[in-house]
């Protein structure tokens, strides 16, 4: 028999959709705050705030004759359109939602209001009254759950306390100009003053961590992406600390950009890896669409800003060099801030396999084949963006089977031009101009690149750099042949060109680094640079 519901269970339901954990009351009131102009919010939990939580800020407040409405459903200072939305909050469901699932009290004063007002509301009971107080708006929330045991069951203080943590890092990391305090039955948790994406970075995962982030800041026109990024050695097998927060709200990946940051590393990440690092995607607020779920973490963007943030990440890998330590665990002391005019002097070759060189204060070690490698990478890659495809004087002909005949259009993509000739049979009459490079070796290589570019698992463009990197190792210079000081400085000089000159086509480095102060520090002497007299 079907019958409407009564108006409690409306209620609870309700309220369980906005608030199912500490965490989902804490973000509420943390982002009411932020959409308020707090610049100092302190947090305090009691019993992993089942008992009790606290969350004042001093933000701009709610002035005295609105505040009992604040704590009504479907009431809100902030949505006027859905498709233009600004603020983090805009639901209007949220004090609502907690009054459901716990004892609210509400104080809030803005600076230019005689006196605070209170509100304090359970279930359908509401009290209101004035009152002298400070400027700004104080949340607390008490006995969470504590009428609904099926609700309460099964909530631990440790946990919960945990996961408000890590979501107040969340939002900090993105937030980083927020002061806050974090305060758990009575002991102090974290206390941070505010500050830069640096300094929120050190706060949450310490300094060893953030002194191998990378600053990230590209703006065009209306679009700004800021932020840290890691330097390729502290990639992770998760993405679970790669965050992004779209005009200041902490969203899920669109899987479009996430594509979009690995592309810029490049052969930089190992496979299937993921940077450390939190990065601000600032667009016009009508140019993304926000779900409307209470946790309005995932969102839509109406324009394709994947070319934007790759070159907005590029830009802050070619910033510094990106050579490894040697040994690793002294990482800390490299790069090398800033690569204007740096360049690498030859020293001399090593077991005609490596190339000894230095700059910057620091001794480099060059593998020549990988080195070599990326140079003529590179130049592949140039040629194929710059140079149109070219008609073969004689067409080859090539098998292909069912499979690769179904992916023929990822040929032409890239400039391939193919006429069946028989079954399974193809005439290749056009292709990309790089590769004529190999000269008597083209027929082998050309069927080679058709089957890398029509396997499925790869795009046109991975495929591509596949095809690119196999090309560029035949013809690389190789361990065991010896380079004058003349073609070894050249080939430094074209390394330090290149735009990913640190790894080579597979992934591999290309150079390490040892500086002048780990020399010194492993001498155990002190450096010659700060030192008048011979020691």
């Amino acid at each position: 028999m079907i019958r409407v519901l009564p108006e409690e269970v409306l209620r609870e339901i309700a309220a369980g959709e906005v608030v199912f954990s500490v965490a989902d009351a804490v973000r509420e009131l943390l982002e009411n705050s932020l959409d308020a102009g707090a610049t100092r919010v302190q947090v305090a939990l009691w019993g992993g705030g089942l008992e009790r939580l606290l969350v004042r800020d001093n933000g701009q407040g709610i002035p005295k004759e609105e505040l009992p409405l604040a704590v009504e459903r479907h009431t809100t200072s902030k949505l006027e359109r859905l498709d233009r939305i600004q603020t983090l909050g805009f639901r209007g469901e949220g004090l609502y939602a907690l009054r459901q699932a716990g004892r609210l009290r509400l104080t809030s004063r803005p600076r230019e209001q005689l006196g605070a007002a209170t509100v304090e509301a359970f279930l359908d009971e509401v009290r209101f009254y004035a009152h002298p107080g400070p400027p700004g708006t104080e949340a607390e929330l008490k006995d969470l759950f504590l009428h609904l045991p099926a609700r309460r069951r099964g909530l631990s203080p440790k946990e919960e306390e945990r996961k408000v943590l890590l979501l107040l890092f969340r939002y900090l990391l993105h937030h980083p100009h927020l002061a806050l305090g974090v305060r758990a039955d009575g002991e102090e948790r974290f206390v941070y003053p505010g500050g830069g994406f640096l300094e929120a970075a050190k706060a949450v995962w310490g300094p060893v961590v953030a002194n191998r982030l990378l600053k990230v800041e590209h703006r065009e026109g209306p679009y700004a992406l800021e932020g840290l990024l890691s330097r390729p050695e502290l990639a992770r097998p998760r993405r679970d600390r790669l965050f992004l927060a779209v005009n200041g709200r902490p969203a899920e990946w669109p899987e479009g950009l996430l594509k979009a940051v690995l592309s810029a590393y490049r052969e930089l990440l190992p496979k299937n890896s993921f940077p450390v690092g939190v990065l601000n995607l600032t667009l016009p607020p009508e140019e993304v669409l926000v779900h409307t779920a209470p946790e309005k973490a995932r969102l839509r963007l109406l324009k394709d800003l994947s070319p934007f943030v790759e070159e907005g990440v590029r830009r802050a890998l070619t910033s510094v060099p990106l050579a490894r330590a040697l040994p690793e665990r002294s990482f800390g002391l490299f790069p090398v801030q800033g690569s204007g005019g740096f360049r690498l002097r030859y020293l001399g070759q090593f077991r005609e396999a490596y190339l000894l060189a230095e700059g910057e204060g620091t001794l480099f070690i060059v593998d020549q084949h990988a080195a070599h490698e990326r140079v003529l990478y590179e130049e592949i890659l140039r040629r194929f963006k710059e140079e149109p495809p070219v008609e073969l004087p004689a067409p080859e002909v090539v098998a292909l089977s069912p499979e690769e005949e179904a992916h023929l259009e990822a040929a032409s993509e890239l400039g391939f031009v193919l006429e069946p000739f028989g079954p399974g049979r193809y005439l290749v009459r056009r292709v990309p101009a790089f590769l004529l490079l190999m000269g008597k070796g083209f027929g082998l290589l050309l069927e080679e690149a058709l089957k890398e570019v029509l396997k499925t698992p790869f795009t046109p463009l991975e495929a591509l750099r596949r095809v690119a990197a196999r090309m560029a190792c035949l013809p690389a210079v190789k361990a065991g042949h010896p380079l004058a000081q003349a073609p070894a400085q050249a080939l430094l000089d074209a390394l330090l060109a290149c735009e990913t000159p640190w790894v080579c086509p597979h992934g591999r480095p290309t150079v390490l680094a040892l500086s002048e102060e780990e020399l010194v520090r492993r001498f155990g002497r002190r450096s010659v640079r700060m030192v008048q007299s011979p020691s």
